[in-house]
């Protein structure tokens, strides 16, 4: 989805509100002809501005953007531009419009993609460009010199290097379209210079294949997934019985007067923990300060993670049902570890589960439903109340956080499925939270490669794990709209072109191969040997009703290695043949081959020829007849099947 682009007063209001409390001394003004055109709306607020000072220690010419940030100005250099003056300028005050509506990462980025295309592209030409002058000559000089040698091994920049380089330049240009000042001057650039547009088409079609799971891969993740949440299902109930003790211990320690338990019943240390902190995660200074008894236990004796374990859910307990439930939606990494449990909604009959996940650059939900009917194809069922089934996993999340729910440090965090507390470290008990992506959080990362390591698994990630449900698709179905339904795909371009691993590519390009071979058979047999009617076992052979183990290295006679089997009506007498003599269809055919075979001999060949190479062949099949039995030889023959003559 492109950006939408944000007006001037629009974007340095953004500003305003993001940057007004936090960084108050960087408050700067713009220059005076700015100022006229984008104070109206935002004459008191933060705003970014164009620095032509000086370099205060060796007094050459600068230009630089400043943007205010939350603890210092955000300052980015295009001084190299300044060989070009007017064009400089120009663009450093369409970087400064469209910095507004962007994030600190994509700036530095843009900034050092201007520099080093079109300010190091400037500095190559000799005369002074003028921007009414700037036409297609110097549009194709530019694409000209990105193309070049660029590496210092004299190798060109990637196409979509090049690609993102020119785009830096749009990004500026087009940021000032709306501009009252330099609006026509871009609208010209844009429309009227010849401003290139896909110099490079297909830069974006996947080289490398995406990477997946294979069959046996992501049955042994699945079964270590599952093997996690026996463990964790017996651990749950055996929790509370100790925490029930715990709690009694505790009761019957004070009832007599007398120093708990700690050292020797961990749940007593658990029961304690919970009693004193029932909105927070303890540190060390809190049950120092609530007794030091219970923290030379903890330190000593039990330690803090297991005693954690007892009461809370942590983010390495979530990895398996995560996992699970990745498996089961095929969504986004960062869709999977947002769902929350308003969007999880079970069917009156407790048989279907339906997810709705909110997917970046989605205008609408993502949904999927898993219902008893795909059980079978998922490795594990849906319907509730079947042990490992999809919505006991869920009721079984459910109880598994509940007791970390309350402790929560972000309450905007407690309709997520999966919260957890840390396992060493930060006291921060929360959901997944990246302002890079849920993905990349490291609380995630960590946790799923310790699962990894745990169980002795290929390294992968939740982007692999979707990717890996479309080709399990593609496998059961053959059908890549299947597929596209499968991950919530929209557009089958989409489908085509980002998700298809290099072995659905293989398998598609087999399948087209398939069927200009059997097209090609088809037209050099003048159609006697057609294989839209066939089942699909029967379609490689010669001859309908019959299969063949190797129809590319047949050994009839005339037939040539590596070449598609055209020797129809002869499969009865050949070493690679199958034959299904139980089968009624296949019987079928079986019963009317005679008849094609004995039609030959009405002037399409010679009686000697016939004799010498179709006698061996009836013989042959005569003796598959012989092997039919009587009941499926009658259904059989109510099938009226004529084959063409065999030549």
């Amino acid at each position: 989805m492109s950006r939408r682009r944000v007006t001037t007063a629009a974007s340095v209001v953004a500003q305003a509100k993001a940057r007004a409390a936090a960084a108050p001394e960087n408050v700067v003004q713009l220059l005076p002809e700015a100022a006229r055109l984008e104070s109206r709306t935002a004459s008191s607020v933060l705003h970014s501005r164009i620095d032509e000072t000086p370099d205060p220690e060796t007094a050459a010419p600068r230009l630089r953007v400043i943007i205010p940030g939350k603890k210092a100005p955000e300052i980015y250099d295009f001084t190299r531009l300044l060989v070009q003056p007017e064009l400089a300028r120009f663009l450093a005050e369409g970087f400064r419009h469209w910095a507004a509506s962007v994030g600190f990462k994509t700036r530095v980025t843009k900034c050092l993609k201007i520099n080093s295309g079109i300010g190091t592209f400037l500095a190559s030409r000799k005369r002074e460009i003028a921007l009414a002058s700037i036409d297609d000559t110097f549009w194709a000089s530019f694409i000209a010199w990105l193309n070049g040698p660029r590496h210092r091994n004299g190798e060109p920049w990637a196409q979509e290097t090049r690609a993102k380089t020119l785009n830096a330049i749009k990004n500026c240009i087009t940021a000032l379209l709306d501009h009252p000042v330099h609006g026509a001057v871009a609208t010209a650039l844009m429309n009227k210079s010849g401003f290139p547009h896909n110099s490079w088409p297909g830069r974006s079609r996947k080289s490398v294949p995406t990477a997946v799971l294979s069959p046996a891969e992501r049955h042994a993740m699945i079964i270590a997934a599952l093997g996690e949440i026996a463990v964790l299902r017996e651990r749950l109930g055996e929790r509370d019985a100790v925490l029930v003790t715990g709690r009694a211990l505790l009761e019957d320690a004070r009832t007599e007067g007398c120093a708990p338990p700690y050292r020797t019943e961990i749940g007593v240390c658990a029961a304690r923990m919970e009693e004193a902190f029932p909105d927070q995660l303890a540190k060390r200074s809190d049950l120092h300060t609530l007794d030091p008894a219970l923290l030379r236990a903890i330190e000593y004796k039990h330690g803090m993670l297991p005693i954690r374990r007892l009461l809370y859910a942590t983010f390495r307990d979530l990895v398996p049902f995560v996992l699970l439930i990745g498996v089961k939606t095929a969504f986004n990494p960062d869709t999977v570890l947002s769902l929350t449990w308003s969007r999880v909604k079970t069917s009156p009959d407790l048989r279907t589960v339906t997810f709705r996940g909110v997917k970046n650059r989605a205008a609408s939900l993502q949904v999927s439903i898993t219902d008893e009917d795909t059980s079978r194809d998922l490795d594990f069922p849906a319907e509730l109340g079947v042990p490992f089934a999809l919505a006991d996993l869920l009721d079984m999340l459910r109880q598994f956080t509940e007791r970390t729910r309350a402790i929560l440090t972000d309450p905007n965090h407690a309709d997520r499925l999966f919260i957890g507390i840390p396992a060493w470290g930060s006291y921060n008990v929360k959901s997944y939270d990246n302002k890079n992506g849920l993905s990349v959080d490291s609380a995630w990362k960590l946790s799923l490669q310790k699962f990894i390591e745990d169980h002795g698994l290929r390294s992968f990630n939740l982007k692999m794990l979707r990717y890996s449900e479309g080709e399990a698709e593609w496998r059961r179905t053959g059908d890549l709209l299947a597929v596209r339904d499968r991950l919530g795909h929209k557009s089958i371009a989409t489908t085509r072109t980002h998700y298809t691993s290099d072995g659905m590519r293989r398998e598609s390009q087999v399948r087209v191969a398939e069927t200009q071979a059997f097209y090609h058979r088809w037209a050099r047999t003048e159609g006697r040997i057609d294989p839209r009617n066939q089942p699909e076992r029967c379609r490689s052979a010669a001859t309908p009703g019959f299969g063949c183990l190797d129809p590319f290295d047949s050994p009839r006679p005339g037939q040539r290695k590596d070449r598609l089997c055209t020797a129809y009506g002869e499969c009865p007498d050949c070493p690679l043949a199958q034959a299904w003599p139980r089968d009624v269809q296949a019987v079928a055919y079986y019963l009317a081959l005679p008849k094609a075979i004995h039609e030959a001999r009405l002037g399409r060949i010679s009686p000697k020829h016939w004799d010498k190479k179709w006698s061996p062949i009836l013989i042959a099949h005569n003796l598959l007849l012989d092997a039919i039995s009587p009941e499926v030889r009658l259904h059989a023959a109510r099938f009226q099947i004529k084959l063409k003559p065999v030549g």
